[in-house]
């Protein structure tokens, strides 16, 4: 009771305006939990729920824990099994009496146990042999979010497997900060290319799922039965932990910003068009006119795996290659710009962006073609 009442004379203090939240330095937007979150220096973290327009304490495992610590019983083993309790006590409970016929009250129900904690980890195959941490760090930081790091080092927590000669063997573990940048990783990544070669060629197709919880079971070749034994967390490595949490926390919310779904008004009629630079060439056209069908056809292939894809355009006037895709939704709008901007195709590398509005990109008109649009596309074309 008296920990509740300090929570709640502590909330007392914090903002509960939206706008002044941005000069409270313990203050920080996750986009992708949709929250704000506040980190007190001792580091209790709470979450901001808008209805209530309140800050809600949030309680991780290792301090309730030491809550249920607080309320143990002297000389009361809570560890030992429930059929050795009740042969110690020597009672027998029949249609609610005990062996004098007295009355008893029913035994209470043990706690359920706590639910287990969100996956924060995929597993990544197909990498080429020669991939790097770093540049598995750039690829899923820059596109799916905040990467998790390691309290001591704070080397991100990427782990490459290596078969018997201690040769890459194309699998790695990336532990992220968030649950939700797994399924982002999922939707975005799974089944791309990972990088082109130095001549275009494909270095292969990774694919990406969720890591199973045995990867937290893991550890280091060579540890004694003592390191395995999980270890009680002092008060100095909390301090670490806090600063680390408050760390990512602000990366995370640097990392949100940077979001091209940040940059769209989400209700703006052009939100659900991408613009697409260097999908061909005007030599490539030039050669073969009807190839015009076919990047049409890759390009909406690519595109239909991330949401319905209602039109494509190809501009092959363009030097620079313009295509524009229009989905039914901007959710896959902006899927499509993350896993496309960036990537090889065809031998270059791709410009996506969200449109912001009409464009003057050239295009010849061709009789018959029902993806011909006037050279300025009006806004009903992408309502």
């Amino acid at each position: 009771m008296e920990q509740r009442q300090s929570q709640e004379a502590s909330t007392s203090s914090f903002p509960t305006s939206p706008e002044e939240f941005d000069a409270d330095d313990r203050i920080s937007f996750s986009k992708l939990d949709n929250k704000f979150l506040l980190v007190q220096e001792d580091g209790t973290e709470f979450e901001f729920d808008d209805a209530l327009k309140r800050w809600i304490p949030l309680l991780d495992e290792a301090l309730l824990e030491e809550q249920q610590k607080a309320y143990r019983v002297s000389g009361v083993d809570e560890d030992e099994p429930v059929e050795a309790m009740r042969k110690k006590r020597k009672k027998v409970y029949i249609n609610g009496e005990d062996e004098g016929g007295r009355a008893t009250k029913a035994p209470k129900k043990s706690k359920a146990p706590l639910p287990p904690r969100p996956n924060t980890a995929i597993y990544v195959t197909g990498l080429p042999f020669d991939a790097t941490v770093s540049e598995v760090h750039e690829v899923f930081s820059r596109k799916c979010g905040v990467i998790a790091e390691e309290i001591d080092s704070g080397k991100p927590r990427i782990k490459l497997y290596t078969n018997e000669k201690g040769e890459f063997k194309g699998d790695a573990l990336v532990v992220f900060f968030k649950p939700a940048s797994v399924e982002l990783a999922i939707m975005l990544l799974d089944d791309t290319e990972f990088r082109l070669g130095a001549g275009g060629e494909s270095s292969g197709r990774m694919r990406v799922q969720a890591a199973d919880s045995s990867y937290k079971k893991v550890q280091p070749e060579g540890a004694t039965t003592t390191e395995k034994e999980k270890p009680k967390t002092s008060m100095r490595d909390k301090q670490k932990i806090i600063r680390k949490t408050q760390k990512l926390d602000a990366r995370l919310a640097d990392w949100s910003d940077d979001e091209p779904s940040s940059l769209v008004d989400s209700g703006s009629k052009w939100d659900k068009v991408v613009i697409l630079k260097h999908m061909f060439t005007l030599e490539e056209l030039a050669e073969d006119p009807a190839a015009i069908l076919d990047i049409k056809e890759d390009i909406r292939e690519e595109c239909s795996k991330l949401g319905d894809v209602t039109n494509v355009i190809l501009y092959d006037l363009e030097p620079d290659g313009v295509a524009s895709v229009r989905f039914t939704d901007a959710e896959a709008a902006r899927a499509c710009v993350g896993v496309m901007d960036g990537r090889g195709f065809a031998g270059q590398n791709v410009e996506a962006y969200i449109s912001d509005g009409p464009h003057r990109f050239k295009q010849s008109k061709k009789k018959g073609d029902d993806d011909v649009v006037a050279d300025v596309p009006e806004p009903s074309e992408v309502s």
